[in-house]
């Protein structure tokens, strides 16, 4: 009944006010991939995408069942954050008491980080789902490996593998367990060979993704700082109140961990030891693939390793002899979690970037008197976002002039957050960036327009301007005055009216 009570509840976080948020940047590519034609995907994914095409497929399929809007296409990843409760349950049954599977669901349905994701048009909360039920399958291969269950275990990490690469910090160490354990057993080893063809069938497209995608700004970021970013993992990211928040997840952790050292029995410590084990092997080949180059460590990408570090904690807060201190530090974790969710919403500035605002002031077409528009966007180069927006933008090349007769520059107001990379208000800056942006610059028309409004939409503010008749311009005349921080020549785009 608990577990019931745990995902209904997990899935009431997850659901709640999915579509609130607009598409930001990763998400937008998401939506773009799935409106192709499912061919004209497949050949796209390598070239804007650094992880394998599982993820795409389901939600090529999912939007034509349930929509391609924020919410339909965000419900997927809803509805495998939801299922991942009961897994999670299961796993800790298996591994360690059903006690510690009991708060192993209630830390995986109330966690910040798994419910923001479980947000996202992107692959990570399936990822967290393949490799818990990889986890599980694995606790009983161990135990007893049954033909069924290798073979759970090695399509569950094959489908882990085809959705995120680094799906390989769960199935490894799984896998060099296993062959440990029952050296000479013929399923074992044909299971564990079966992941390793097919993580070899990736590595064609895996090298072709790392060649055309650009991920290098995670190497660019200092390595002690994407570490410390690890406690993502309990308070997520912008944790309204985070230093409060961020002190009570830390220290019902240390609770969590001196429970288990002191509180508990040998089995208990025995299924834990696994766990830690599995986290820890993770942990340190993802330390390893830094040495050769290999260098994509943030906290998202380290999410195959949730469910076993969250294991650990939960075999010490569920420990027998930990008496009420234990389910009240969970309680209390799980309280944090749930405080933090409720944040977000309360709070734009910790949310995703609203850029259907900034599409409704603007306008779908330019209005009858303007033939063609030009839109600005401050300090930003990724159009695609507003583009899904308003179909018919267009890339304005900076050598091309045009008679412009409407110009809608969009700025915004958002907190500088160092190495912020995941979406929220404060991306808006730029991503990885560590050092504040330069401060925003008065606007000045060019000459023979002028403002007919401004107006504010969340984080952003559209200023429209005007001209009595076409102005023959290009984007080197128009970025020194309207968008003097913008990164490059993308922050400008251009709308012809139809006819």
């Amino acid at each position: 009944m608990a577990v019931v009570i745990l995902t209904v509840l997990g899935a009431s976080l997850r659901f709640a006010a999915i579509g609130r948020q607009g598409f930001w940047i990763d998400e937008a590519y998401t939506a773009q991939l799935v409106h192709l034609p499912l061919g004209k995907m497949f050949g796209l994914i390598p070239q804007t995408e650094s992880t394998p095409p599982l993820y795409y497929s389901i939600a090529w399929v999912w939007t034509r069942l349930f929509g391609d809007t924020e919410a339909g296409l965000r419900s997927l990843s809803a509805l495998v954050g939801v299922a991942t409760v009961p897994v999670a349950y299961a796993a800790g049954r298996q591994l360690i008491t059903p006690r510690a599977g009991v708060i192993a669901a209630a830390l995986t349905a109330c966690n910040p980080l798994l419910i923001w994701y479980s947000q996202e048009a992107r692959s990570y909360e399936l990822l967290v789902l393949l490799t818990s039920i990889s986890l599980l399958a694995f606790a009983r291969a161990r135990v007893a490996p049954a033909r069924k269950t290798l073979s759970v275990w090695a399509i569950a990490s094959a489908l882990a593998l085809t959705t995120h690469y680094y799906a390989l910090l769960a199935v490894i160490p799984q896998a060099v367990w296993l062959l440990a354990l029952y050296p000479r057993q013929r399923r074992v080893q044909v299971a564990a060979a079966t992941i390793g063809l097919c993580g070899l069938a990736l590595l064609p497209l895996a090298i072709s993704q790392a060649e055309t995608t650009n991920a290098a700004w995670i190497g660019q970021l200092p390595l002690g700082l994407r570490l410390g970013q690890l406690i993502q993992f309990l308070v997520s990211f912008q944790a309204p109140v985070h230093i409060l928040i961020k002190w009570i997840a830390v220290a019902t952790m240390i609770i969590g961990l001196l429970l288990l050292t002191l509180r508990s029995d040998f089995g208990e410590r025995r299924g834990a030891l696994v766990a830690s084990g599995l986290a820890l092997g993770g942990f340190l080949l993802s330390m390893l693939m830094l040495t050769v180059g290999i260098d994509n460590l943030i906290s998202r990408n380290l999410l195959a390793l949730w469910l076993p570090a969250a294991l650990v904690l939960a075999a010490g807060l569920g420990a027998r002899r930990a008496g009420l201190v234990g389910p009240v530090a969970a309680a209390l974790l799980c309280a944090t979690g749930i405080a933090v969710t409720l944040g977000v919403v309360a709070d734009r500035k910790l949310e995703r970037p609203d850029w259907r605002a900034v599409a409704h002031l603007i306008g779908a077409t330019p209005a009858p008197n303007v033939r063609v528009r030009a839109i600005v966007i401050e300090r930003w180069g990724e159009r695609l976002p507003l583009s899904l927006y308003l179909p018919g933008l267009r890339f304005w090349p900076h050598n091309r002039a045009a008679g412009i007769t409407e110009v809608d520059t969009v700025s915004f107001a958002a907190p500088w957050v160092p190495a912020c990379w995941w979406g929220a208000s404060c991306y808006l800056l730029g991503r990885g960036g560590l050092h504040a942006p330069p401060q925003h610059q008065s606007l000045t028309p060019p000459p023979g327009f002028h403002q007919v409004w401004r107006r504010r939409a969340f984080q952003f503010t559209i200023t429209r301007l005007v001209s009595a008749a076409p102005i023959t311009l290009t984007p080197r005349m128009l970025l020194p005055t309207l968008a003097p921080n913008a990164l490059h020549s993308d922050a400008l785009l251009i709308q012809y009216r139809a006819g």
